[in-house]
């Protein structure tokens, strides 16, 4: 099953028939807010839909659905906002219980639909092994399809016969759906600095993948891998080099030169293009 159609599977039925029809248009979100109609994210933009508007009850339907009817017990993997469920990544906005341990409302979600765009990173794929894999940091804005370009390139490189570590902290990159290439080794569950270090001990990867660097722990994990001699993948939220630097918890890490190539992925009138770049 596709990411759309697992997603529509989650929605009250009245939603999920007036969304089918927007599958050949490869919707990248939906987002579904209280008291507007659903909408779909493609092309660059956002598209209203002609169906019902969204009730409160909806909302909480849908995400009964995606944690098993266990609300409760993923309080703690959605006080950071959001909740994955195989290839769907759910944003949640509402009314946040004190303390941030939860939502004792709900205005708006944003299901987020993993693609597997295959292929869309092959040069760059190649590059990198005709370079002999150097450390590579993939960088665009939230939406900007990072995580859809680490996939790619965690599977031309593992297709090639680069063993490719991979900390799937969430469950996003794989999905239960993507095949990560015949190379690759998956974990999943872990925050990315224990992942990382159960992959270094137990099956010696030559690249350790991960997706989304941000906390400080995440930082300390980058540290920690490129002092083990593998190489990097990781993807970070930034609209370019400028923003990336005028982070205070990046200019370390840009300073120290864990990374020696940047890919940044641009997008405009909904078509992505990717541009690597040494680091400076």
């Amino acid at each position: 099953m596709d990411s759309f159609s697992a997603a529509l599977e989650l929605l009250p039925r009245k939603y999920a028939s007036a969304l089918e029809p927007y599958a050949p248009y490869a919707p990248e979100e939906l987002r579904l807010r209280v008291g507007r109609a659903p909408a779909l994210l493609y092309e660059g933009r956002e598209h209203r839909s002609a169906a019902d508007k969204v009730e409160e009850s909806d909302l909480k339907r849908i995400l009964d659905k995606a944690t098993g009817a266990s609300l409760y017990n993923a309080a703690e993997a959605m006080r950071q906002g959001y909740y994955c469920t195989g290839a769907l990544r759910i944003g949640i906005c509402g009314k946040a219980v004190s303390g941030g341990i939860g939502f004792s409302g709900y205005s708006s979600l944003c299901i987020r639909l993993a693609h597997d765009c295959r292929g869309v990173c092959r040069e760059t794929a190649d590059k990198l092994m005709r370079e002999g894999c150097p450390n590579t940091l993939i960088v665009s804005p939230p939406g900007g399809g990072k995580t859809t370009a680490l996939r790619d390139l965690i599977r031309q490189l593992a297709d090639g016969g680069v063993r490719v570590g991979v900390v799937d902290e969430r469950g996003e990159l794989s999905g239960g759906i993507f095949e990560l290439g015949r190379c690759s080794d998956v974990i999943s569950g872990l925050d990315k600095l224990s992942g990382a270090l159960l992959l270094l001990r137990s099956m010696s990867p030559q690249i350790v993948a991960v997706d989304e660097i941000s906390a400080p722990e995440d930082l300390r994990a980058i540290r920690e891998i490129s002092g083990c001699g593998v190489g990097i993948l990781a993807t970070v939220h930034a609209r370019d080099e400028e923003d990336l630097r005028r982070r205070p918890a990046y200019q370390s890490l840009m300073k120290s030169g864990v990374f020696e190539q940047l890919l940044f992925i641009r997008q405009k009138n909904g078509i992505r293009s990717y541009e690597m770049r040494e680091c400076p």
